[in-house]
């Protein structure tokens, strides 16, 4: 059993995107989990704007782990669309395919420039913080604490034709967070809100 709240641990990148060539803003994560309450797995994640009856709040459209456990309980704990993916690291570079063995994208990272500095996601406003998620019983809203160390990274798609959100983009900031800690807490639900999300901004 691994219901909320969760306490992770582990590093990543984080790429975001702007608008343009008819796309909508939004995030890339690639994340190394050391610890969690399910054992060490990676993921990837696209974050975007998300229409919900409170409002626009960020919302996690697409992510994949290595991890059944993970991939089960986020489900059922805040409403998060995992899906299982298969990460091939090696020195610089990771290739993401989906379940059924097709390339979800491919691309390389690294470059770690300048010191890094401590930032806290409790200097954010608290809806930019608050993940928006619909689910089949109504949203889950979960509201994510964390802190850790970021410094400037480099990270470039060298193919992506499952990832349509970052194919043939250019990132306009690429962080990289040599550590961190988050804590996902238990989610605000409204299960009279059956909805899914109606737009983008």
């Amino acid at each position: 059993m691994s219901p909320p709240p969760w306490t992770l641990r582990g590093s990543g990148v984080i790429a975001l995107y702007g608008p343009g060539g008819g796309r909508r803003p939004g995030a890339l994560m690639l994340v190394r989990y050391a610890s969690s309450p399910v054992g060490r797995y990676d993921e990837w994640l696209w974050l975007a704007p998300t229409r919900s009856p409170r409002g626009w709040r960020p919302g996690i459209r697409r992510i994949g782990v290595n991890s059944p456990a993970s991939l089960e309980w986020g489900r059922r704990n805040w409403a998060i669309p995992k899906e299982l993916t298969a990460f091939a690291w090696a020195p610089g570079s990771v290739e993401l395919r989906d379940a059924g063995g097709a390339l979800l994208a491919r691309g390389r990272f690294g470059g770690m420039l300048g010191a890094a500095l401590p930032c806290s996601l409790a200097g954010l406003p608290r809806s930019w913080r608050t993940l928006a998620q619909p689910g089949d019983r109504g949203w889950r809203w979960t509201t994510v604490q964390g802190e850790g160390r970021v410094r400037l990274a480099r990270w470039q798609v060298e193919a992506a034709p499952g990832l349509p959100e970052v194919e043939g983009r250019v990132p306009w900031l690429v962080l990289g967070v040599p550590e961190f800690r988050l804590v996902f807490p238990c989610p605000e639900s409204d299960l009279a809100a059956e909805q899914a999300p109606t737009g983008h901004p």
